[in-house]
């Protein structure tokens, strides 16, 4: 496998939990749900329509995830009310508050995947970036094997 890098450019989401009675949302005429309904209606049609935008940018260029060997890095534009200061002081820096990491590869795999059972090896981080968008980055590169000998501390153990 040729290591290559592809941009998917989109804005990271996370993933919505729904359950089996969240279907309700999409039978009820709009203008009859209560406010936290129609809050909820909007958040499942917003991730959605994430997944099929995200999926269609990947098809567009020809991007199928493999199995193993991948570095996913998702680039999260920072919040509009943040001062010039802060902007500097962070732009670029790896993003340590929320959405959560699992949440944003939860997504990911949702999305372009039907199956992620078969992933076995990836590396993944988040970074600020100072654009009104965000984007994902994947570089794939040649899977990282075990190496086949036990280690001494286990050796210990075992003895």
């Amino acid at each position: 496998m040729k290591p290559q890098k592809i941009i998917l450019n989109i804005t990271p989401q996370t993933s919505v939990r729904a359950t089996q009675g969240d279907s309700i949302f999409f039978r009820i005429p709009r203008e009859r749900l209560r406010p936290a309904g129609l809050k909820r209606l909007l958040r499942l049609e917003r991730y959605n329509n994430y997944k099929i935008n995200l999926l269609a940018e990947a098809k567009a260029k020809g991007f199928v995830h493999p199995e193993q060997g991948a570095s996913i890095t998702f680039y999260i534009p920072m919040p509009k009310s943040w001062r010039k200061f802060k902007r500097e002081a962070m732009n670029w820096m790896l993003h340590q508050s929320k959405p959560d990491l699992d949440n944003l590869l939860k997504a990911y795999f949702d999305s372009l995947l039907s199956e992620d059972k078969y992933i076995s090896h990836y590396e993944a981080k988040k970074v600020w970036v100072d654009f009104p968008i965000g984007w994902i980055e994947i570089c794939t590169k040649e899977p990282e094997y075990p190496t086949r000998e036990v280690p001494l501390s286990v050796k210990d153990l075992i003895n």
